[in-house]
This record gives structure tokens, C-alpha cells and sequence, in this order.
């Protein structure tokens, strides 16, 4: 169920013809090489290449019994095998990744205090090892990014954890922080939109060619999340709203209550922990970063 901005989680395929496959395939990689060779200045881009739900789970009904689909799949699904898929794969065979986020600074300057930011959506072509990217579809969390010499850029509100393992990762110094506002995230396919939301990692190396220990933040209103209904095609809990997946939700089958409390309105704090690979100037990672950036 995850992912960020007007990006969609595409459904799973059905088998494409050859031909077109590979005509589409050429003609995603012409496009998006021209379009991120048009990108103004020296942009520095990272494109997500792991997420995970942290915090908080989601619980379904299924089968007499109350299952956390957050890790362990259900019918075959589950919110962070679903991410991890989007993000490395090209499951409906139209020669884009189905899920791409980049995060952009124009340009990262360590020697800076704050740097342009902004994340987003784009268009990557497939296969992973070869992706090139387009620009950002729609920009968010535009402004300047604070890159503090030390301490912590971003880490759970106190009392908003509910003890899930693994635990949430901090984002420390030297690391950068976004500023504050909205950010739209597709979990699995659902559109999730948080405020207060910020997006925060530790750079990897100077000048660095990757993010770790990324963390993004934001709170969704249960009244919000009572009203964003799942798409029907979900097994189990298509048509429900997202609050019957939340613990403390209206119909959830968890136990257990994850509500929080924001200037007296009841909801969710969403955390999620994510690494990112640095593209290079024709918008391919470069050489040699790794896939999983989370540091025990």
C-alpha cells in the first residue's frame, strides 16, 4: 500500500506483446534522457530506491483473524513488499518503473547551511540498473533544506511511536531537513495525504552519492482518513476507508490504539524510512551505491 506524489502503484500486468513492449520501452528512454538533459542547472537528484512503512502498521481482517499486512503478505500482498516492487519494477511492461521519487537540491552544497529542495514524482525508465529520469511531475516541500553540522534533522514526535520493529530511524547529522507543509504519498495505491509533513536523510559520503536513514514524517485526521475509501479492486478491504487499516480506526481489528492527538484532533503520525541512490547528470544512478540504506 505505499510510495510519493501524483506517481500511481500500477496494478499488476497482463502479459504485453513483444514488439510493443520494446517500442514503448525505446521511446520512454528517448523521451525522459531529452527532458533531463533540458533541466535547468546543476541540479543534484536522488531517486528512491528503498521505502518501508514504519509506523503505523496496518491491520486487515482476513480469514477469522487480525493480520499486520504491513511486512507479512496476505493473498500475496503486503504494503512494504508492494513499495519495494513499485519502486524496482516495471510490472505493466510500459517501460517505466511503476514508482519513482526524487528528492532534488539545486545544487547539494555540503559548505551550505541551506540548499533549494524540493521532492517529487517522476518518470524512470526500465530496467532498474539502467533507469534514466525525467523532471519532477509536481514538486513538493519546495524551499530551502537546513543541513545542520551536527545533531539530529529529524526524528519521531515524542510519545507518537506504538513499538513496532523494526524501530523508526532517525535521520542524524551530516544529514539535511525539508521544510514544512503537505506531501502526498501512494501506499500500495492509495493516495495518503499528510500535513506537517518533512522529509529528512544522512548523506553518504561528501559530496554524497547516497541518502541513509531517511525518514519522512506527517500526520493524516482520522476525519481525513475516514473518508478516503480503498480502491475495490483491493482484496479484503476494498471500498473501506483508510481508518479501518489503523489501529484506533472505526471497524479496525487490531486490539490496540495508534491514534494520535494533533492540536485536538484525533489521527495518525506516518513514518517511513527510505534510502535513495544519487543519479548522475544523464539521470542513471551512478556506479557502485547500494540498495538498502538503512543502517541497524
Amino acid at each position: 500500500m505505499m510510495a510519493i506524489a501524483t506517481g500511481r502503484i500500477q496494478d499488476r500486468p497482463m502479459p504485453p506483446i513483444a514488439n510493443a513492449s520494446t517500442a514503448l520501452r525505446s521511446i520512454a528512454a528517448v523521451t525522459l534522457l531529452l527532458s533531463s538533459a533540458s533541466c535547468p542547472g546543476q541540479a543534484t537528484r536522488f531517486r528512491i530506491d528503498d521505502m518501508a512503512l514504519r509506523d503505523p502498521h496496518i491491520f486487515v481482517n482476513a480469514f477469522s483473524s487480525c493480520a499486520d499486512v504491513t511486512d507479512t503478505p496476505i493473498l500475496t500482498f503486503s504494503v512494504n513488499g508492494e513499495l519495494a516492487a513499485a519502486i524496482s519494477e516495471d510490472r505493466n511492461d510500459d517501460g517505466l518503473l511503476d514508482y519513482s521519487s526524487l528528492l532534488v537540491f539545486q545544487p547539494l552544497n555540503h559548505a551550505l547551511p541551506q540548499n533549494p529542495f524540493s521532492v517529487g514524482t517522476a518518470d524512470c525508465t526500465a530496467p532498474l540498473a539502467s533507469t534514466a529520469c525525467g523532471p519532477l511531475q509536481t514538486a513538493q516541500l519546495s524551499g530551502p533544506a537546513s543541513l545542520p553540522a551536527a545533531g539530529s534533522c529529524l526524528e519521531p514526535i515524542a510519545g507518537s511511536l506504538n513499538g513496532y520493529l523494526p524501530p523508526v530511524a532517525s535521520s542524524t547529522a551530516p544529514c539535511f531537513a525539508s521544510t514544512t507543509g503537505t506531501l502526498v504519498l501512494d501506499l500500495g495505491g492509495i493516495p495518503v495525504s499528510l500535513q506537517q509533513a518533512q522529509v529528512a536523510a544522512s548523506f553518504d559520503g561528501n559530496p554524497a552519492d547516497g541518502l541513509v536513514n531517511g525518514l519522512m514524517r506527517g500526520f493524516i485526521s482520522e476525519a481525513d482518513a475516514d473518508t478516503l475509501l480503498l480502491p475495490d479492486s483491493f482484496p479484503l478491504v476494498g471500498g473501506q476507508p483508510l481508518s479501518s487499516l489503523l489501529p484506533g480506526g472505526s471497524g479496525n481489528c487490531a486490539t490496540h490504539d495508534d491514534r494520535d492527538v494533533v492540536q485536538a484532533e484525533d489521527g495518525w503520525w506516518f513514518y517511513l524510512n527510505f534510502s535513495a541512490a544519487r543519479l548522475d547528470e544523464a539521470g542513471a544512478p551512478d556506479a557502485g551505491i547500494f540498495a538498502n540504506g538503512f543502517e541497524d
